[in-house]
């Protein structure tokens, strides 16, 4: 197929399956007027809908109130069936027609001709600008309720990663939009980067939190630490894996993260007890970091100016590999290219 034929063919099904929408919003609506679910001995509508269509609850609550919502959006609910609303946008205006029913069946037929035809990034803004003109003060207390609401969950899960979940009001996303984006866009980077657009804002998160952790965005001057407990034979050999809080790690990573750190030693007996523990010792001191700050100035890597501040020390023959801690060999690295240097190898290129 061509790709006009395709656009065609995509067009059409998204269409189709608004109808679809459509018309399981019309059975949801006469099931929750009917009370079919309690007569099939279920306790409510969605533990039905869950049974029928194998959705989990959130899905079928939110079927369900929009279901609820097209009974007073007598013109949302005609282009519904029409397909010429997806039902994700059907659900925002519901959310508006909540806010001021009696405001919006004034105003329904031009909104929803709005939400027919603008961007998928103008309808929010279209729509608050509805709100605010409708109900000020109920605009400002939706927003104090959005407020409320922001989360962020950040768990280890089985599949050796760390997931994030959450949501930011506004004014926080837009902080945190702002900053990711400032270390992941094109114009930010290497011409040659090859990782993709989420690696990018994947390693600008980390990158955030790394200077915070380290010092360089400011803050008290007891800075938190992270700890990994590292075998001796696993540091001097760069294989096999090493297990830390969030998962596993490669050795290799641990080597790196051992350029320029806080070390300790300690001893262990046969039952792998803790017998004896040495002084905490800084690997590369401040006094030689300045100097190496002051002599690279920013990354060595060929082409990034990315500034020493934000740069980690690296070995060039480790120190478990018997390197010396001084100047000789040592260079700035930016957390990317120090990666790329105990690696061998670059990002993943792009499919």
């Amino acid at each position: 197929m061509t790709p006009a034929g395709l656009a065609d063919g995509l067009r059409r099904i998204a269409e189709l399956t608004a109808r679809a929408d459509a018309c399981r919003a019309e059975y949801i609506a006469e099931a929750e007027r009917t009370d079919a679910a309690r007569h099939e001995g279920y306790g409510s509508t969605t533990a039905w809908l869950m049974a029928l269509s194998g959705d989990p609850a959130a899905v079928c609550r939110s079927q369900i109130a929009v279901a609820a919502a097209l009974e007073g959006m007598p013109e949302t609910r005609e282009a519904f069936a029409a397909g010429a609303l997806p039902e994700s946008r059907v659900r925002v205006l519901a959310q508006a027609q909540a806010l001021c029913p009696e405001q919006f069946a004034k105003d329904e037929a031009a909104l929803v001709s709005q939400a027919a035809t603008v961007a998928s990034t103008r309808l929010p803004q279209v729509l608050e600008a509805w709100k605010r003109t409708t109900d000020p003060q109920a605009a400002e207390a939706e927003a104090e309720r959005r407020h409320a609401l922001r989360a962020l969950h950040v768990s280890p899960v089985w599949a050796g990663m760390v997931h994030l979940n959450g949501d930011l009001d506004p004014e926080g996303g837009l902080m945190v939009l702002a900053a990711i984006r400032s270390l992941s866009e094109a114009a930010a980077l290497d011409a040659n980067d090859t990782r993709t657009p989420a690696q990018r804002q994947a390693d600008a998160l980390v990158e955030i939190c790394h200077r915070h952790l380290d010092g360089s965005l400011g803050g008290s001057a007891h800075r938190p630490q992270v700890t990994v407990t590292v075998p001796w034979d696993t540091l001097a050999n760069g294989a096999g894996l090493v297990d830390i809080e969030t998962g596993a790690i490669s050795a290799e990573a641990a080597r790196r993260l051992a350029c320029d750190a806080t070390i300790s030693r300690v001893v262990l007996d046969a039952d792998s007890t803790p017998i004896g523990v040495s002084r905490d010792r800084r690997v590369v001191s401040r006094a030689l970091r300045k100097a190496l700050d002051l002599r690279d100035q920013h990354c060595t890597h060929p082409g990034c100016d990315m500034p020493a501040r934000y740069c980690d020390a690296h070995h060039i023959i480790h120190w478990a590999d018997g390197g010396k801690t001084e100047i000789a060999n040592l260079r700035l690295l930016c957390r990317a290219h120090h990666r790329d240097a105990h690696n061998h190898q670059p990002y993943p290129r792009r499919q």
